[in-house]
């Protein structure tokens, strides 16, 4: 509660003294005096760039890495706008770039510029991952300039500075530093403090996060130049003592509790809604069935850190979302007036006999379906057997509390806002030594340290349980459940030499840095890894230029504010040229600055290729989820069994009533004998 309420003082503190409040007051008044003093504004940096990249997240990032689905945000979209450039670049970079000026060089201020620098790099490596090339080295963030046209830089040069930024920061901190004036004791990223040994720590954890950072950034520059990762990812683990090894290290700055000055972003757009309103479906963000796939397939006690149960928001009254299953059950003739009562009683094998049954049950999760489902070109497949019953969504809700929303604990008012974690340091680490040697660890070492972080992370335990299973394990294999379209199937494939090693770091990874939306999106478009389906557009429609109406692959990058075709013409035009030059996937669409081209630090996704003969045209569709089949067992006593334990009723009948909202639907077969 200290940190946080000093947070809030923080910003207000910011608000005061922060170098540049408005991009017009740079060249309106001129009397204007900025102090760029760390302590004064850094809080107020680190507020405003919580906001923004969680703005960011919330609207794109945790859709485009496949971990959330918002129902009004289902359809692929083009933001013509400037907020996120303005915010990053007069709200956010002004005030680091005149901080990172006041102590470059000075003697017994090194932490506080490496502090200043590592914050600036991040920034930019945010940026670089959404647009690609971005003005960096030539970025109007002096005041007075009469300067007009800003270069881009190329998305090689802006990584190279990026490392180069974090080179530096790396080699400035000093945890040992006699100067006690360099330490920060306000610090709002590793927290407040009046100790000064403590404020040293905090400076620790700064370098971790630098290096950590470096190790990141130079990985997500392999496909433009492995050899600038290579070298940069050598550096980083050159003391892989400086790298997030702890829960306590995690870089995860905190909103506060303040709803006038401090207050989560989630909050604001989530929870204070609710205060007055009712919940909706369409914007409350729910579990994605591509990831649940994953989370299913393997039984992962992680779901429960990430997203509530269903009907966790609902009361009593409203119905719950409902599976329909296939069991068997004791065959009881007097009880089910059996048509062959008299011919089973005499031949005195009725404890042999079973009914398969159809029964409707609830679940513990559920995923939330994407829309559109199927375009008007598809079909349902018949049901088994039938000739005029047609298979229907099995993620058809009947209440709006059915969908499994993301965990309170991320969208709080006092929410943590998560950069980098301990399993993130890990799996790079993994990843560095399959590619480049190396590392004081073999390289599933640190994959299975990166799990137990993540397991750690979320203090969940069966972390054991989770590390022996086939697909888990090092160099094994598992072919999990399809999702209820059939369109894609969850798969680790383990055992295919350095490929697999790499699928299996990429994919836990993925899964570790759940609703830290820019990392998971990053991360699938420069592995493609996971091997996500397109979107189903189903003729919705859309601004998009070069939208296919019936199946889109997400979101590539977002594009660059439309200002910039008047405002920074001739530089704007050589940014989208570059972009072009550079994609492994270039897309002419809106003059080649659109959503679908590939960025250059990606790999062209290959189920490019071969998408229209997959999506256009006729498609007959089997619904089916069957990671709810045969959840509690595939017998009637194994459901009564589980419905007692979770219920404390000793009644059966009430007890499934009760635990699973059970019900018999219909009988497929009655009175067979069973071996």
């Amino acid at each position: 509660m200290k940190k946080i309420a000093y947070i809030c003082l923080l910003v207000f503190i910011g608000s005061l003294f922060g170098c540049v409040d408005k991009f017009e007051e740079v060249n309106t008044n001129s009397n204007k005096m900025y102090e760029a003093e760390l302590p004064n504004i850094f809080a107020g940096t680190v507020y405003r760039t919580m906001n923004t990249v969680a703005e960011f997240n919330f609207m794109n990032g945790n859709l485009f890495a496949r971990y959330l689905v918002l129902g009004f945000r289902t359809t692929p979209s083009q933001d013509e706008g400037n907020g996120y450039y303005k915010k990053f670049y007069v709200d956010i970079l002004r005030d680091l770039n005149d901080c990172e000026l006041e102590y470059e060089g000075k003697e017994g201020f090194e932490n506080r510029s490496a502090i200043a620098k590592t914050w600036k790099a991040y920034i930019y490596y945010v940026m670089v991952s959404m647009y690609g090339g971005i003005p960096m080295s030539d970025a109007m963030l002096v005041g007075n300039s009469n300067k007009r046209d800003f270069k881009y830089d190329t998305e090689l040069e802006v990584y190279t500075n990026i490392l180069k930024l974090l080179d530096d920061a790396v080699n400035l901190y000093d945890p040992e530093t006699p100067y006690t004036a360099d330490v920060l004791m306000q610090d709002p990223v590793f927290g407040i403090t009046t100790n000064t040994a403590t404020a040293l720590t905090n400076i620790a954890k700064w370098r971790k996060f630098a290096n950590t950072l470096r190790l990141n950034v130079a990985m997500q520059s392999q496909n433009l130049s492995m050899d600038l990762a290579r070298e940069h990812a050598a550096k980083a683990m050159e003391h892989e003592d400086w790298l997030i090894a702890s829960v306590d290290e995690i870089v995860q700055p905190q909103w506060g509790t303040d709803r006038a000055a401090d207050r989560s972003y989630y909050w604001d757009r989530l929870l204070k809604p609710l205060e007055t309103g009712t919940l909706s479906d369409s914007t409350f963000p729910a579990l994605a069935e591509y990831l649940s796939l994953y989370l299913f397939t393997f039984n992962d006690p992680r779901i429960e850190a990430f997203v509530e149960k269903s009907n966790a928001r609902g009361t009593a009254a409203d119905k719950q979302f409902q599976v329909r299953d296939t069991i068997t059950r004791p065959h009881v003739c007097d009880v089910l007036n059996c048509t062959d009562w008299l011919n089973h009683t005499m031949d005195g094998m009725n404890d042999f006999r079973r009914d398969s049954v159809i029964v409707g049950h609830s679940v513990p999760y559920v995923p939330m379906r994407e829309q559109v489902r199927m375009p008007s070109t598809w079909e349902a497949a018949y049901r088994p057997g039938s000739t005029t019953e047609r298979t229907t969504d099995p993620l058809n809700t009947r209440s709006v509390y059915n969908p499994s929303y993301v965990k309170e604990e991320f969208i709080k008012i006092d929410a943590k806002f998560r950069i980098l974690n301990w399993a993130d340091a890990c799996f790079l680490k993994a990843e560095a030594k399959v590619l480049f040697g190396l590392g004081s660890k073999s390289a599933q070492e640190y994959y299975e340290d990166g799990i137990r972080a993540s397991f750690a992370q979320y203090d969940i335990s069966g972390v054991e349980e989770y590390l022996a299973q086939d697909g888990i394990k090092w160099g094994t294999d598992k072919v999990g459940f399809k999702d209820s379209r059939g369109l894609y199937q969850a798969k680790i494939t383990g055992s295919n030499g350095q490929e697999g090693q790499l699928e299996q770091i990429y994919k836990q990874r993925y899964i570790a840095d759940f609703f830290n939306g820019i990392e998971g999106w990053n991360l699938e478009r420069r592995t493609r890894s996971m091997g996500w389906p397109p979107f189903i557009s189903g003729g919705a429609s859309s601004n998009v230029d070069g939208l296919n109406t019936v199946y889109n692959f997400w979101t590539e990058r977002m594009i660059y504010p439309l200002s910039e075709t008047y405002q920074n013409k001739t530089e704007y035009y050589k940014a989208v040229d570059n972009l072009q030059k550079t994609s492994p996937y270039a897309r002419p669409d809106r003059w080649g600055d659109n959503i679908w081209t590939s960025l250059g630090f990606a790999k062209k996704d290959p189920a490019i290729d071969t998408a229209d003969e997959l999506y256009l045209g006729t498609k007959v569709i089997f619904f089916r989820a069957e990671y709810f089949e045969h959840l509690y067992g595939t017998t009637y006593e194994e459901l009564v069994d589980y419905a007692k334990k979770v219920s404390g009723e000793t009644n059966e009948d009430k007890a499934l009533v009760k635990a699973l909202d059970y019900e018999l639907i219909s009988v497929l077969k009655s009175g067979y004998l069973i071996d």
